[in-house]
């Protein structure tokens, strides 16, 4: 009797108290005790302001894997920079580009230069403090100089002649210089670049050429290699910087000097680019033309453009041979 009073005592206490005798009876008491332990750290920790973060990398909880997101967005198209293999960006724009080899890669206006089928590959030949490439392509503009003919925009091409098939090569040299802070230590990456670039774009027409020089701001600076009529050199400067870790600025001045443009323009542009997450910016900014060409001089363009970006930074080298992992 006296055995069965202590069996009832104890089935009511564990319904009565399960949490408290999990950790008292064997065998829940050392799992008990942990899991009371950890709660209790992570109260004090909360308390204190302290979190769980690494050492080395604040931001990154202690013991979680590497994050391989990139981190090299501040390097636009228009520096020295060539996108890692694999790695690029699709933008409305400005050039796209995909990483083809650990110096090469591929560029293409997809959607400002629709009308005008493009390709170029930029090469680096040298990074440390200071970065330069060589970026080479062709482009074929007479679909739109056609279309420009049939909705009767005349200060494009005039609508009494015909449009001939017209190749224009692309050769440019680009030179960058990252400077580097603090806070690059963590990231690996400069808060601001500045680039120059000097391109040379000849423009030649398979047949009889009797297109006029485009009078139209943006599309008249670079009549002459849009036309076919010969070599058009753009001088330009550039600036990248980062303000917030979400948020980049940029900014540029470009000279146009064509054989066959009715003036020569310069064009200053900027832009912030925000990002919506980590691989998705917006990019609203203007464009201003400084030339004799169109009806007004100067004249203001509203700019604006998306991008995506995809791939990931590469891996430390890894193996006997030291090859990256992508």
């Amino acid at each position: 009797m006296q055995r069965l009073v202590w069996i009832t005592v104890l089935l009511l206490s564990t319904l009565t108290f399960p949490g408290e005798l999990e950790g008292q009876i064997w065998p829940f008491r050392k799992k008990g005790q942990a899991e009371r332990a950890t709660r209790d750290l992570e109260k004090r920790q909360k308390e204190a302001g302290q979190n769980q973060g690494n050492a080395f990398n604040p931001l990154q909880p202690m013991g979680s894997s590497r994050n391989f997101d990139r981190e090299d967005h501040i390097w636009s198209s228009e520096t020295a920079y060539i996108s890692n293999l694999y790695t690029g960006n699709l933008s409305i724009t400005t050039p796209s580009r995909l990483g083809i080899d650990r110096q090469l890669e591929l560029q293409s206006m997809l959607g400002a230069l629709y009308w005008s089928p493009n390709l170029m590959i930029k090469k680096r030949w040298h990074s440390g403090s200071w970065w330069w490439a060589t970026r080479h392509g062709a482009y074929f503009p007479s679909h739109g100089l056609k279309w420009a003919q049939q909705k009767g925009h005349h200060a494009i091409a005039d609508t009494t002649v015909s449009v001939p098939q017209i190749i224009a090569l692309k050769n440019e040299l680009i030179v960058s210089k990252p400077f580097f802070s603090e806070y690059s230590c963590v990231t690996g990456q400069p808060y601001l670049i500045i680039s120059a670039g000097l391109s040379l774009d000849y423009g030649t027409a398979l047949s009889t050429n009797d297109l006029s020089p485009i009078d139209e701001h943006l599309l008249g600076a670079r009549s002459t290699a849009l036309n076919g009529q010969g070599l058009l050199v753009i001088a330009r400067l550039r600036a990248d910087a980062r303000l917030l870790p979400d948020l980049n600025l940029e900014g540029g001045l470009k000279y146009f000097s064509g054989q066959n443009n009715l003036h020569n323009v310069w064009e200053h542009h900027a832009a912030i680019h925000y990002f919506l997450v980590r691989n998705l910016s917006i990019s609203p900014g203007y464009i201003l033309s400084i030339g004799k060409l169109g009806e007004a001089n100067p004249a203001l363009f509203p700019f604006f453009d998306i991008t995506w970006y995809f791939g990931q930074k590469p891996r430390r080298p890894t193996g006997l041979f030291g090859k990256l992992g992508y």
